[in-house]
């Protein structure tokens, strides 16, 4: 009897660790909606897309305009596609870059580090009813790519080296919902 209680008391310690180990190696996403009323302008209604990284890694973050179906390919596009004269990869390693301006679909990338929070704020000056919340929450899931550092560094070299200025600083980005591209989604059930 005592045998299986030893043996019980130890399937629950390690079940426990598990989920543990689990929980402190984890991204969460939580969706939320507003209304703001700002003074003299009216109301302004807001979904918010928080991603909170509960884990010891690194994370990046970026918005993609086409979906893809595996991080390499993801990766690939956002990074090695030309873009003018260069590449986002490219520009990661310049050092001459004083300022970037962040354009959502190419040169957007946040950086979220262990523990940190990063939103995105949805703006609209009409209320969102609940099928165009869910269209939109749709596309961030399908459009946001979170991805490792250890898997961004499966694919390209020297993210480590990366020019700081590149990423962006906030923890916070508001985007008019006329600024998202729903024509390139992949949106079913609308």
């Amino acid at each position: 009897m005592k045998t299986k209680k030893t043996i019980l008391l130890l399937l629950l310690l390690i079940f426990s660790a598990i989920c543990n180990a689990r929980a402190a190696d984890s991204l969460t996403i939580r969706k939320d909606s507003l209304q703001i009323c700002v003074k003299n302008s009216g109301t302004v209604f807001s979904l918010l897309y928080e991603v909170k990284n509960r884990s010891n890694n690194t994370y990046y973050l970026w918005i993609e305009r086409n979906v893809h179906s595996t991080n390499r390919e993801r990766i690939r596009d956002y990074f090695m596609r030309i873009r003018g004269d260069f590449s986002l990869y490219h520009m990661a390693f310049e050092r001459n870059i004083t300022y970037l301006c962040s354009g959502i679909y190419s040169t957007f990338l946040k950086k979220i580090k262990p523990q940190e929070t990063f939103t995105i704020q949805i703006l609209s000056d009409e209320r969102f009813s609940e099928c165009k919340k869910k269209q939109i929450f749709r596309y961030l899931d399908e459009h946001v790519v979170i991805v490792s550092e250890n898997t961004l560094t499966q694919y390209l070299v020297g993210v480590h080296e990366f020019n700081p200025r590149l990423f962006y600083r906030h923890n916070f980005i508001t985007i008019p919902v006329n600024m998202l591209d729903f024509s390139v989604t992949n949106m079913r059930n609308q």
